[in-house]
């Protein structure tokens, strides 16, 4: 049987939802207790059985995390470096990977990495993020193409060192992904036409990335579920603070939670 047999060849956030709403994870979150009250109302409005459960310090909530007294945790509004710090720290990590799930103004489903500023600033940095991707997605099925972006078009190459360098790094990255057995190809500074054909988009930079992701959700009329943590088994989702109501990253998180149970139990 082949290792891709069974495997979705989108990204199915509606399927993972559903799966989350329906079980009753404990999520830890970190928020304020009016936002943690909306979270909840959220929620009970869908008839979710997620419980949920406050945090407001960031050791406490990721110690909580890694002892198992949670299934899962969302930063919410407590602060990205002290969370980073902390998994860092508690979980034994050199660095902390991020992909966000996304779905665009049109209702496309896809993820971006990197997210982080100080994320993916070499190929083999991007390299690794793509297979750290590929690798924590395949426990809810998902088999996503990838789209590589950089700086400009194919056939810029003569305007400037930066946009040379990126593009024949964005070239080099989608061969080697090809070499690997992924479905990869380079789109340029293309994304739009990346969106249409791919489910996986690559920045150049995390600051290229942070950009399309607020580019997306803040002023494009997308939507961002959250980034899970991906080089890490626990579930952990990050999120930006300036979400409302963080409803829709806790049912991720359970949604995560829950298919890393099922998969531990059939071990």
């Amino acid at each position: 049987m082949s290792s891709e047999e069974g495997l979705l060849p989108v990204i199915d956030v509606a399927q993972l939802l559903s799966r989350g709403c329906d079980s009753t994870a404990k999520v830890g979150i970190g928020a304020s207790s009016k936002l943690h009250e909306e979270t909840i109302k959220g929620l009970s409005r869908l008839g979710c059985g997620v419980r949920l459960i406050r945090f407001r310090n960031t050791k406490e909530l990721i110690r909580a995390l890694k002892s198992s007294e949670l299934d899962a945790a969302v930063r919410g509004t407590l602060s990205s470096g002290e969370a980073i710090r902390s998994l860092k720290l508690e979980f034994g990590l050199n660095r902390v990977m991020r992909t966000a799930i996304m779905e665009s103004d049109q209702g496309k489903s896809f993820l971006l990495t990197p997210v982080g500023i100080d994320e993916g600033s070499t190929v083999d940095a991007r390299l690794e993020l793509v297979e750290n991707t590929l690798s924590y997605f395949s426990r809810v099925r998902w088999k996503p193409k990838i789209g590589i972006l950089s700086k400009g078009r194919l056939d810029d190459v003569r305007r400037g060192e930066e946009i040379r360098t990126s593009i024949e790094e964005g070239e080099l990255l989608a061969k080697e992904l090809r070499s690997r057995g992924h479905a990869a190809k380079h789109y340029g500074i293309l994304i739009e036409d990346a969106l249409k054909n791919v489910d996986l988009i690559v920045a150049p930079d995390g600051v290229s990335g942070n950009l399309i992701f607020r580019s997306i959700y803040f002023v494009g009329g997308g939507k961002a579920f959250g980034a899970p943590v991906i080089n890490l088994e626990r579930v952990f989702v990050d999120t930006s603070r300036a979400k409302a109501n963080f409803s829709d990253s806790v049912i991720i998180a359970a949604g995560l939670a829950k298919t890393t149970t099922l998969k531990r139990s059939r071990a």
